[in-house]
């Protein structure tokens, strides 16, 4: 395919994207457009960014969770280092809405009150460990 042709090709895909007005014709474009194996290597990728970017978590352990190669997380970390501006834009607001979300939820927790007189301890300690857990999952 020559040069023109590709950028003309490659204009057409982008204005698709960008002529999406909802998330349920995103959803309808992407499963017309891509296989379920291609879906889930995209999402991969993205989740992989999304791991490094929070950068609380090693290779291995994100290997093991997404079932990917250290050889997958070692080019969307160079990606990330070389280039990301895009990973980095839109997966910055995700986890800036993510920490702002857990501050107001440990905000919330501080002002929870204790059970009352004869209420079961543990059962209430249990479901605040819950909460925390919920709001601390990666995915």
């Amino acid at each position: 395919m020559s040069p023109v042709i590709e950028m003309r090709v490659y204009g057409v895909f982008i204005n698709s994207i960008r002529n999406t007005k909802s998330s349920e014709e995103v959803i309808h474009f992407l499963n017309d457009l891509l296989t379920s194996v291609e879906k889930i290597m995209l999402a991969k990728r993205v989740a992989i960014a999304f791991l490094l970017l929070e950068n609380k978590f090693t290779y291995e352990q994100i290997c093991k969770t997404l079932k990917v190669s250290k050889g997958t997380v070692a080019k969307v970390h160079a990606v990330l280092d070389l280039q990301g501006a895009g990973y980095r834009k839109i997966l910055g607001d995700i986890i800036k809405k993510k920490v702002l979300k857990n501050f107001v939820a440990e905000i919330l927790e501080g002002l929870t009150p204790l059970p009352s007189k004869g209420a079961n301890w543990g059962e209430w300690k249990k479901e605040r460990l819950k909460a925390k857990w919920e709001r601390e999952k990666p995915l």
